[in-house]
């Protein structure tokens, strides 16, 4: 058996994704078995405060929305380390509930409840418009499905006020080519990338195309590889 599943939900983003040791377990269709995971246990990640102080004096911002926020640990930092009042929300039900950052383990700090909820992105995003002066999405939109990109960027820059700063895993489509997957598609599963719920991979440029609009200007000067 495969943890990969017919369509990546909020199921999928569970304890084994998140903090099991070995990760989840993938057979691939050679018959081999490998696993894939974060295996981060507490969910801690020191790296979170010289970014979070970095966003403080570049943004200067009084408030932030950290969409597909995991299990907090970044507004948590947010707040602790940068004095932001951040919230956030996740669609896997673990990472917002037993799994969410500082319930597990020894923490720097701790996401307490109401910071965090559970929410489906794709669905209307509970905040109303000009809410947030920084909107940051990390790691999050290449686990969207093409069909909604749509509607999340539209919901993504309903409620920014000021500044959004994206991450997104993107490939060169030379050493590395892209794909995109639909809902119930056959999941490829000797390309360990579908492995971390990634559904939407490709250069960058489609990105820039998708979130082109009129009120927004992209900073390229900004931009960093990595």
């Amino acid at each position: 058996m495969s943890d990969i599943p017919k369509t990546f939900d909020g199921k999928y983003y569970d304890q084994k994704y998140f903090a099991d040791p070995l990760g989840k377990e993938f057979r691939r269709s050679d018959g081999s078995i490998e696993h894939w995971g974060y295996r981060s246990p507490d969910g801690e990640w020191l790296g979170a405060g010289p970014i979070v102080v970095a966003w403080k004096e570049v943004f200067e911002p009084r408030n932030l929305l950290d969409v597909g926020a995991g299990r907090g640990t970044f507004i948590a930092y947010a707040r602790e380390e940068a004095g932001i009042e951040a919230v956030g929300f996740d669609y896997s039900e673990w990472a917002v509930g037993y799994g969410r950052y500082g319930q597990i383990g020894k923490t720097i700090h701790k996401c307490k409840e109401d910071w965090i909820r559970l929410h489906n992105a794709t669905q209307p995003w509970p905040y109303e418009d000009n809410s947030f002066d920084l909107v940051v999405a990390l790691d999050f939109f290449e686990h969207i499905y093409e069909d909604d990109l749509s509607f999340v960027i539209s919901e993504l820059f309903r409620v920014a006020k000021r500044y959004v700063f994206l991450q997104i895993a993107t490939v060169d489509g030379v050493r590395e080519t892209g794909f995109i997957l639909h809902r119930d598609e056959p999941v490829p599963w000797d390309d360990g990338r579908t492995w971390a719920g990634h559904v939407t991979v490709q250069e960058e440029a489609f990105w820039y195309d998708r979130l082109d609009h009129e009120d927004w200007m992209p900073r390229r000067d900004m931009v960093q590889h990595f």
